[in-house]
């Protein structure tokens, strides 16, 4: 079971998440993925929400014409990291075997 909001009764509901991982990813999918919105899986989750509340990820984004540089890749390691909670020490591990996908701002 994952807290990401789009996980509902079992399924996956986010449109950009399913054609990656299907309608209904495991909870280590869950974890890796780009479009999770739940609790904070680590520091990665923290900084992206920080530079999204204060429009960081938006300059970002209108600087390198949409990409911002590797933000996901970012992400995943500082949630790797410094991970809370479960993610404990397997979250870098699935991390480097899961693909999440890409996801800006």
């Amino acid at each position: 079971m994952t807290a990401c909001a789009h996980h509902v009764g079992g399924a996956c509901t986010n449109a950009l998440a399913l054609p990656l991982y299907g309608s209904n990813p495991s909870a280590g999918v869950c974890r890796v993925c780009a479009h999770y919105e739940g609790p904070g899986r680590g520091l990665g989750d923290t900084v992206h929400r920080l530079a999204r509340a204060t429009g960081v990820a938006r300059v970002a984004r209108a600087l390198t014409g949409g990409d911002c540089g590797g933000c996901e890749q970012r992400r995943k390691w500082l949630n790797g990291k410094v991970a809370y909670g479960d993610g404990g020490n397997d979250a870098h591990t699935v991390y480097e075997e899961g693909d999440a996908g890409d996801e800006h701002g």
